[in-house]
């Protein structure tokens, strides 16, 4: 078990901004733990990138789907407001010129939506129409679906305790990504 460290006293504490290095002294036990969940994270994005994946995940619709699309369809979903193609960009870490050219392709297909915002009028935004809606909650069905397989034996308390944990390291990367912006 990794045992609680104390913070210093505030006024020992560093008040530089830089991103702190581990502890030169911290616990093995906290550097073997830190490592072990390095490499599962890098296990799981690996996974996630495999066409074996892809073809699991966007097989079952019973048409061709690429998954820039679903990341696509799934940015304009998750902004708090109908995002423009830059804010888009920004979400998927993409060139906006690429995040244009996808853009488009979905308006094209019917699954998005492009339209004045009605703030700015120099600016557009999109919004997922019927079809890209209905497309998302398709593959949001399949993920599940291989949730469960994956998760297959295990307790709804182990579920909740990782979904519990996973929220809190995404909540925590994106303290790090909101201090490197600050």
């Amino acid at each position: 078990m990794i045992s609680p460290t104390v913070p210093p006293p505030a006024e020992d504490r560093p008040t530089a901004t830089a991103t702190p290095e581990p502890a030169p002294h911290a616990a093995p036990e906290a550097a073997a733990a830190l490592a072990g969940l390095d490499h599962a994270l890098l296990d799981v994005r690996r996974l996630v990138n495999r066409p074996g994946y892809r073809r699991r995940l966007l097989g079952p619709l019973g048409r061709r789907i690429e998954l820039s699309t679903v990341r696509v369809l799934h940015a304009v979903d998750q902004a708090p407001r109908p995002p423009s193609i830059g804010e888009v960009a920004a979400t998927l870490t993409i060139d906006p010129s690429t995040a244009s050219r996808l853009v488009d392709q979905r308006v094209n297909d019917g699954l998005l939506e492009r339209s004045p915002d009605p703030v700015d009028r120099r600016r557009a935004v999109l919004t997922l129409t019927a079809a890209g809606r209905a497309l998302l909650e398709e593959v949001a069905a399949s993920r599940r679906r291989m949730l469960a397989e994956v998760t297959d034996g295990w307790t709804s308390e182990e579920q909740d305790q990782l979904e519990l944990l996973l929220v809190r390291l995404v909540d925590g990367f994106r303290r790090l990504e909101e201090t490197d912006r600050g």
